[in-house]
Order: C-alpha cells, then structure tokens, then sequence
C-alpha cells in the first residue's frame, strides 16, 4: 500500500520524469504572456499630489481676530474627510468628465442613461484618491494615453479646489446677501422715520437736536414755541430720535459684518488646496513590465504543470 500525500521526492521524480512536458508549458505560458503585454492595451497613470489647507484661516472670525489666536494652516483630519467626499462625489467628477470630453475619448453617449452609467463606472474604476501619512492627497488616473491620464488627474484637482473653496465661499456669501438685505429694511425703516421726524418738527417748530440714544445728546436751547402740544411734540420727538439711533448704530455694524464677510469671496482669494506635485504624462506603463510580466508567467506555468503532473503520478501510484 502507497503513503498518502506528495513528498518533495516525488515532486523532483515527476519533474525529471515529464521535463519535456514541464518546459513545453512553462515555455508556452511565457510566450501567451509575452503575447498578452505586446497586443494588449497599455495602461498609464498620471498621479498629482496636494494638501489641503485649513478653511478656518480665511473665515473673517480669524482673519479680524484682535486676539491673534495661532490655528493651524494645514486642514485637520476632518477637514481632509471632506475633501475626499467630495472629490469622489458626482459635483466634481461629472465636471471633470465633461471638461475633459472623457465621453468622446470613449467612445460612449451620455445622452442616454445607460452610456451615462459605463461612463461614470469606467471614471471611476480609472480614478483613485489616497491619503499619506503627511496628510497630503494623492490623485489618480489611470488611461491608455499617457498625456489624458496626467490631464485628467489635473484636472481633478483643479475641480475640486473650485468645488471644495466655493462650498466656504458660498456661505459666506449667503451670510452678506442676509445682512444686505436687512440692511435695505433697515433703510426703508430709516427715511420712513426721517419723515416722520421732519413732519412732527414741523409741526411742533422745534428744530432742536434731541438724540436720547446718544448719551442724552442735546443741541440747542429750547424754546417755548407758543405752540399748545409743545411738551408732546418734544417726547414725539424724542420717541422717534431713539428708535432712528438705535437702527442707524445697528445698519452701521452690520455694514461692516458685510464687508467682512465679503473678504476673500472673489475668484482665487485664499485657495484651500496647494499642489505640491503636478502629474506630468508617464513614461512607462503601469504594471510590472514586460520582462516580469513574462518572467511570472512562465513561473506560474512551471509551478501549476509541476504540480499538475506530480499529482498526477501520486494518483497512479495509489491506484497500484
């Protein structure tokens, strides 16, 4: 009765027993896979490298801090998170693709659902975003054409600093446009008081300055105008000077939150992303190369018709 199992003895007697067999397959895989790499597509991978920099620095809470409290230029892990979801999102790849006419390059029609679907699967499949141990990103894209792949990973990037910066910017901007229009009530508000301050001087002929919301400010002596509401007239008077104060100091503040929150709104003011490495078109192809390509090869096919014969013979010879 034979032993069970597969020794390295016999491994090396089914070897020197079907060499013949062993090296025409080992020969024949590393010929496919050399056929394989010369006829198949070649891949490049363009890789562009940035870090992102911390939104808080262009907020107007730290850019009019009398305080000078120190932040951190670099954006913190969270911040990071956000900048990744975002590139991997439909709002920057969508751009992309269709700013770099990835649709014609390809051969498919975004026009209709399903050329829209391969389109963003193939984008995506080509498309990679890693962090360092830096905290700096690293963006890739993977095409037959060299100068694409480099193009596009660019362009990423560029997408993405629009995308990410406006994210900060439009709130800010949202934030002025409130304030603004308050401020438009605030006028409104303002003249229907003037009106009203102008008619009751006139109707009363005190033409004092009263202006109890500025410290009990007075100007002028006053004068019995003969008129018998003269004692009404002064308090209207009064009423109506401190409610205009009042909204006039508050339009004055909100006037310079507006400008505030203005700072750093136009195009390019403040970027949040800094390129640190641009992708250029790669030379060679991604992958091990050809010799290694052909080297593996032929060491898979040496390792599985090894085996596949050596089992072989320890079947015959359990069945004697």
């Amino acid at each position: 009765m034979s032993e069970a199992g597969l020794r390295l003895t016999d491994v090396a007697d089914s070897v020197r027993k079907h060499r013949n067999v062993i090296i025409l397959v080992t020969f024949g895989v590393a010929v496919a896979g050399a056929v394989f790499y010369l006829a198949g597509p070649k891949k490049f991978e363009g890789k562009t490298e940035f870090v992102v920099r911390n939104p808080m620095y262009a907020d107007r809470n730290f850019i009019y801090n009398t305080d000078t409290k120190l932040i951190d230029y670099f954006a913190n892990e969270d911040d990071i998170d956000r900048a990744m979801l975002m590139c991997e999102a439909d709002i920057v790849q969508s751009k992309v693709i269709k700013n770099m006419k990835l649709a014609e390059a390809y051969g498919l029609d975004p026009g209709n659902r399903k050329g829209e679907q391969q389109l963003s699967r193939r984008f995506s499949k080509n498309f990679n975003i890693t962090r360092t141990e830096y905290k700096s990103l690293i963006v890739s894209y993977v095409d037959v054409v060299p100068e694409r792949a480099a193009d596009v990973a660019n362009e990423c990037v560029r997408v993405l600093e629009d995308s990410y910066n406006e994210y900060y910017k439009e709130m800010r901007r949202s934030m002025a446009q409130s304030l603004t229009e308050r401020i438009n009530e605030e006028d409104s508000l303002i003249n229907s008081l003037t009106d009203s301050l102008v008619a009751l001087r006139n109707k009363y002929g005190i033409y004092d300055i009263m202006s109890p919301a500025r410290y009990n400010l007075m100007i002028g002596k006053m004068r019995e105008s003969g008129n018998s509401e003269y004692a009404r007239g002064i308090e209207m008077i009064q009423n109506i000077e401190s409610m205009k104060d009042e909204i006039v100091t508050n339009r004055a503040k909100q006037t310079t939150l507006v400008n505030q929150y203005k700072t750093g709104t136009k195009l390019n003011e403040m970027p949040l992303i800094k390129v640190v490495s641009v992708a250029r078109p790669p030379v060679s192809p991604k992958g091990i190369g050809g010799l290694y390509t052909v080297l593996a090869c032929g060491f898979l096919g040496f390792f599985f018709s090894t085996l596949i014969m050596a089992f072989a013979d320890a079947m015959k010879r359990q069945r004697k």
